[in-house]
């Protein structure tokens, strides 16, 4: 005879298996600081990345006039600009990265420990059905 309750539970599972639980799993391997760390370490290049890319842009506009106007002063006020700018683009991206990360893997913490009670809860059905 078939058992709505187990059949409810199994399918819940399933579900949560083919949709965010394959995820979930995959962010739950790691410990939280390994996970939230390797994720800052993207952003940082990614971010520099993205910099360096936007940077050379500005450069190959501004080579269009003002670049004769440039004096020793100025090229160094500049680069402080955009040393600075990176500086505090990078911190702003960590920080926001940390937080994000860091609800994400408690999230998906929490999802499986619920996927796992419902293992529990399958097992001891099948144990009460197998006596």
């Amino acid at each position: 005879m078939l058992d709505k309750r187990k059949i409810r539970l199994m399918t819940r599972m399933a579900l949560y298996e083919q949709g965010e639980g394959a995820e979930d799993m995959k962010i739950s391997a790691y410990y939280k600081k390994d996970y939230v760390s390797m994720k800052m370490i993207a952003t940082v290049v990614w971010t520099t990345v993205g910099y360096a890319c936007a940077m050379l842009l500005v450069l190959a506009w501004g080579m269009t006039g003002w670049i004769e106007e440039l004096t020793f002063s100025l090229i160094l006020m500049l680069a402080g600009v955009v040393i600075l700018g990176y500086l505090a683009l990078l911190i702003i991206t960590l920080i926001v990265t940390s937080r994000i990360c860091g609800s994400k893997h408690r999230d998906a913490r929490m999802r499986m420990k619920r996927y796992n009670h419902g293992l529990l809860q399958l097992m001891k059905m099948y144990e009460k059905e197998n006596r």
